[in-house]
């Protein structure tokens, strides 16, 4: 574990630096993270206060190690901050990457399908899983950021609501439909009960209208761009 002087001068550089997360190296080459706990600002009245973002995210990681389902390894916690080992590279970084095959990524993303829906049959949900917060090291996947993890079991609408945000941040990197895309639907559906799986493709109807308003308006933002795609992609695995 850390002592409290060394990550005082690490938080101080973070604050000092604006940043709210970054990476730093210890003797041996081994690579942490550490995250600091946000200031308030007004989005905090409906996403919740950050102080208790914090402890949401230790009370996710002690969830998900109960049930053998990978997270982070926490080797230094207080009120300010936590700091985890590093899980590798995550799967943006992944997608957008060249010099990693097809095969390679379809084996990562059918890797993290296979976790999301592990997750998911213990009724429990991430609360935002994107991209970028499932890491792969080589041999596993490692789900990261459970600020907005919930203890409580959750339905089968609140489960898939998972699905439906990890989908939307690949369609906000691509346009299309990719093979790894593809592995990761595959493998969640071949491990998720069925009852689960036909909820997730029940699109809300309020995303339906949405999407059709949103290219009626021919929006071009991409976050908004990317409902769209999602929801139209999922309308095809019906």
């Amino acid at each position: 574990m850390m002592n409290k002087a060394e990550i005082d001068i690490i938080h101080d550089n973070l604050v000092k630096n604006g940043k709210r997360f970054d990476s730093f190296k210890r003797e041996g080459g081994f690579k942490y993270w550490i995250k600091r706990r946000e200031r308030f600002k007004l989005k905090h009245i409906l996403k919740g206060h950050p102080a208790k973002a914090i402890k949401r995210e230790l009370a996710g990681i002690k969830v998900l190690k109960k049930y053998n389902i990978p997270a982070p390894n926490v080797v230094y916690e207080d009120a300010r901050c936590i700091v985890t080992e590093d899980a590798g590279p995550n799967l943006q970084d992944i997608a957008i990457d060249k010099r990693i095959g097809v095969a390679e990524k379809r084996k990562i993303f059918s890797a993290a399908g296979k976790i999301m829906a592990a997750l998911h049959k213990q009724r429990y949900a991430h609360g935002g899983l994107a991209l970028r917060d499932v890491c792969w090291d080589g041999a596993a996947v490692t789900l990261l950021d459970l600020e907005s993890f919930g203890e409580l079991i959750r339905s089968n609408r609140k489960l898939s609501i998972d699905f439906y945000l990890f989908i939307h941040s690949w369609f906000k990197l691509f346009e299309v439909v990719k093979p790894e895309l593809i592995a990761f639907v595959d493998a969640y559906k071949s491990n998720i009960i069925p009852v689960q799986w036909q909820k997730t493709l029940d699109v809300p109807l309020y995303l339906q209208i949405l999407s059709k308003l949103f290219t009626l308006l021919k929006y071009k933002k991409s976050d908004i761009i990317a409902v769209t795609r999602t929801v139209n992609f999922l309308n095809t695995l019906k």
